[in-house]
C-alpha cells in the first residue's frame, strides 16, 4: 500500500519551481511545468508500479478540481503528460498547504521576519549587519526562514554587543532565555559563525569556533593560563615565584586580571603550541607558557602584558612543523603586535634523522593552503621544502629530543 500524500508533493514540486523563477527575476509567459516522472520516476515506464501511478493521477484530479492545477493527458490514456501551476492560485494554495500540512505561507512569514527585524535593525553593528543578510534572504523564496529563531539569535547578538561583563556561556544563555543550556542546545554555532563573519575573525584550522566568544567576554568555562620556569607573578599583596614549582602553574582568567607585574628572570619567553611539549621541555634559557593552539583573548592579554613589563628579552614560539603550526605563530604575532621568532621549526629539524619515521606527507588541504604562506618571507624557505620533500612533523618528537641534547642535568619528571 502506498503512503504518500501526493498532492503534497505536487504542490511543493510546482512551487519550488516557482520559487527559482521568481528568485531569479525571470520574466516570461511559460507556465509552471512539473512532469509525472518529477515526483515518480518510474511512470512513464510499462513495468511502473500501479498504485503510485493511481495515487498521482487520482491527486491531479482533486487538485485539478480545486483550481490549483491544470493537466494534458495522453491521447487514448488516463496517463497525465504535464501538470500546470494554476499561479493565479498562489494565495490560495498557501493557505491550504497551511490548513491541511501546517505549512506557514511565505508572506506570512515575511511580515513576521520584517516585524522582528524592525526591533533591532538601527541599533549595534553586529546587530543590523544580521538584520541586513535577514532582509537580503526574504527576498529569496527559495530561503526558510524560522521568524522565532531569527528572534532568539537577535536577542543574543544584541546582547553580546553590549556585554561587558565576563561571563560563562551558561550564564548569558540564563541571562537571554532564561535557561542555562538553550544557548548550546540551539544557536550556538550559529551564533559564534555569524560573529566571526560580522567581524572578519576568520576561523584558522585547528582554533575552536566559539573561541570568538571570548571577545564579548564570553566563555565556555573558566580560561587558564598554564606557565612555567622563572616567572614572578606579583599581585597586591604577595609574589608567586614560579621557578619554584617544578610543573609549572595554571592560573585563572580572573586572577590575571589582578596581577600587578610580570618579571621573566629567563633569557626569552616561548609559548609551546601542544602540551606535552610543555610538560616535557626542561629548559633554564626560557620561561614557558602553553598555548593549546591557536592563543584566546585571555592568552593575548596575559602576553601583552608580560611583553609590557619585559621590553627587553626575546621571544619564541614552538609548534608543529606544518601548515597549523605556522598558522598558530602567525596569528600570535598579530594579535600581540610581537615578532616570535620560531623555536625549532625548520628545515634543520625536518632533516634530522632522529626524526625521519615520525615525518607524514602533507595533505590536500595543506597543499591548497601552502601557497598563500609561502608568499611571506618568514614562512618561505621550510614550506619551499616541505612542499618539494611532502613531509610535516609534530612537534612533540622535538621537545622529545631537546630535553636530552640539554648540557645540563635535568631534574626527573616526577
Amino acid at each position: 500500500m502506498i503512503n504518500k500524500d501526493y498532492k503534497q508533493i505536487i504542490l511543493d514540486g510546482l512551487l519550488k519551481k516557482y520559487n527559482n523563477r521568481y528568485a531569479k527575476n525571470i520574466t516570461t509567459n511559460r507556465r509552471i511545468i512539473l512532469k509525472p516522472k518529477e515526483v515518480y520516476k518510474d511512470y512513464d515506464r510499462n513495468n511502473a508500479d500501479i498504485l503510485e501511478k493511481q495515487g498521482i493521477n487520482e491527486a491531479v484530479t482533486v487538485l485539478t478540481g480545486m483550481g490549483f492545477v491544470t493537466a494534458d493527458y495522453l491521447k487514448f490514456s488516463d496517463d497525465i503528460e504535464k501538470i500546470y501551476f494554476s499561479e493565479e492560485k498562489l494565495n490560495a494554495v498557501y493557505e491550504y498547504l497551511k490548513e491541511e500540512y501546517g505549512v506557514i505561507p511565505q508572506s506570512i512569514i515575511s511580515k513576521q521576519v520584517h516585524e522582528i527585524v524592525n526591533k533591532y535593525i538601527c541599533t549595534e553593528k553586529i546587530v543590523q549587519h544580521y538584520c541586513e543578510s535577514i532582509l537580503a534572504q526574504v527576498e529569496d523564496p527559495r530561503c526558510i526562514l524560522v521568524p522565532e529563531k531569527i528572534e532568539a539569535n537577535l536577542k543574543m547578538f544584541s546582547f553580546l554587543e553590549k556585554n561587558k561583563e565576563n561571563l560563562y556561556v551558561r550564564e548569558a544563555s540564563m541571562l537571554v532565555y532564561g535557561d542555562s543550556k538553550w544557548f548550546e542546545n540551539n544557536n550556538y554555532e550559529e551564533i559564534c559563525t555569524f560573529l566571526r563573519t560580522a567581524t572578519g575573525r576568520t576561523k584558522e584550522e585547528g582554533e575552536r569556533n566559539d573561541n570568538i566568544l571570548s571577545f564579548f567576554y564570553v566563555t565556555p568555562a573558566e580560561q587558564e593560563i598554564f606557565i612555567k620556569g622563572n616567572w614572578i607573578i606579583e599581585l597586591e599583596q604577595y609574589a608567586l615565584d614560579i621557578s619554584k614549582l617544578q610543573a609549572g602553574i595554571a592560573i585563572a582568567s580572573s586572577d590575571v586580571r589582578r596581577i600587578k607585574s610580570i618579571s621573566v628572570n629567563a633569557e626569552s619567553v616561548m609559548t609551546i603550541e601542544n602540551k606535552t611539549s610543555f610538560q616535557r621541555l626542561r629548559d633554564g634559557k626560557f620561561a614557558m607558557m602553553y598555548l593549546g593552539g591557536f592563543a584566546n583573548r585571555d592568552q593575548i592579554e596575559f602576553l601583552k602584558k608580560v611583553i609590557s613589563d619585559n621590553p627587553n628579552i626575546k621571544y619564541y614560539h614552538f609548534g608543529d612543523i606544518d601548515i597549523g603550526g605556522f598558522l598558530i605563530h602567525k596569528h600570535l604575532c598579530r594579535e600581540t603586535s610581537k615578532s616570535f621568532e620560531m623555536h625549532c621549526m625548520g628545515i634543520e629539524q625536518l632533516c634530522d634523522i632522529r626524526f625521519s619515521h615520525c615525518l607524514r606527507e602533507l595533505t590536500d588541504n595543506d597543499m591548497s593552503r601552502i601557497g598563500t604562506l609561502m608568499e611571506e618571507d618568514l614562512y618561505n624557505e621550510v614550506l619551499k621544502y616541505m612542499k618539494e620533500n611532502n613531509v610535516k612533523l609534530e612537534q612533540e618528537i622535538v621537545s622529545y629530543y631537546l630535553v636530552k641534547d640539554i648540557d645540563y642535568t635535568i631534574p626527573p619528571l616526577y
